[in-house]
């Protein structure tokens, strides 16, 4: 228990129709899609994972990479039956969505500030300056820094969310919590993949939306590479957000998610 918010499940599941994959962000959890979670389950089956090193997920084999991590999401597809599924992604979350497009497994991918599409090699060390300054954070929970909660949610809710005071309080709690629990994040900053990024984008034969916050704070729209949209991919801001956006505004998260798998069954070019 930390500061009275239970460590979440490795897995979380909920809703019936077609099956949809939730990936979150580096050093959060399943839990940081908030009430998208609960709208999306209105329509379809939701399986949303806690990554391995994370908190509450399961134990990482060391060393955890981007491609370990994409492995255990394909494996859990596998070990729920589902050949594809739609998936949405943020961050880190969002690279992995996008691999796993790659291998053949998303029916439409949405990748919300997605992580690996780097403008240049050298626009991936911001990000691993940023991995690193969350070192020290690691093992100061509540449980172990009773004095610390307020101070480390002013510190990195700003960091998250273009609006912080907009995020539930329960819901900020736990992503104070998930941060101070990560333990690969020294891993995925010596992830060799990393400078590369994901380079399969133009490959993607399927219904894909790339969505940009104007204020992320983690990954500023200017480190992408130039990404143009074309009858299967589509490239827009998300203006006045974070990045982390469900955190301060699930209804415009869930919308944009359905509306990518509504492409799934329309024609490319309307006649």
């Amino acid at each position: 228990m930390v500061e009275g918010v239970e460590i979440p499940e490795a897995v979380h599941r909920s809703g019936g129709g077609e099956p949809l994959l939730l990936l979150h962000g580096v050093l959060l959890t399943w839990q940081s899609w908030g009430s998208v979670l609960d709208e999306l389950a209105t329509g379809y089956r939701v399986l949303a994972p806690t990554f391995p090193g994370h908190w509450g997920g399961p134990e990482a084999a060391r060393p955890a990479t981007v491609t370990a991590l994409v492995d255990h999401c394909e494996r859990l597809l596998d070990e729920s039956g589902w050949d594809t599924a739609h998936i949405a992604g943020n961050s880190l979350g969002g690279w992995i969505a996008l691999e796993l497009a790659a291998r053949g497994r998303a029916r439409s991918c949405t990748a919300i500030a997605p992580a690996g599409l780097w403008r240049t090699p050298a626009a991936a060390d911001s990000l691993l300056r940023k991995f690193r300054a969350f070192g020290p954070l690691i093992g100061l929970g509540p449980d172990r820094q009773p004095t610390m909660p307020n101070l480390l949610r002013s510190l990195l809710l700003p960091l998250l969310a273009s609006r912080p005071a907009d995020v539930p309080n329960p819901l900020a709690k736990a992503m104070t919590a998930a941060i101070t629990e990560c333990a690969i994040v020294d891993d995925l900053a010596e992830d060799p993949g990393l400078p590369t990024g994901f380079t399969g984008l133009a490959d993607l034969d399927l219904p894909v939306t790339i969505l940009l916050p104007e204020h992320d704070r983690i990954l500023p729209p200017h480190i992408y590479r130039p990404l143009t949209s074309t009858p299967t991919l589509d490239v827009r801001p998300l203006p006045a957000l974070g990045h982390v956006p469900m955190l301060e505004d699930p209804d415009v998260v869930t919308a944009e998610i359905r509306a990518t798998i509504a492409r799934v069954k329309a024609p490319a070019h309307p006649a």
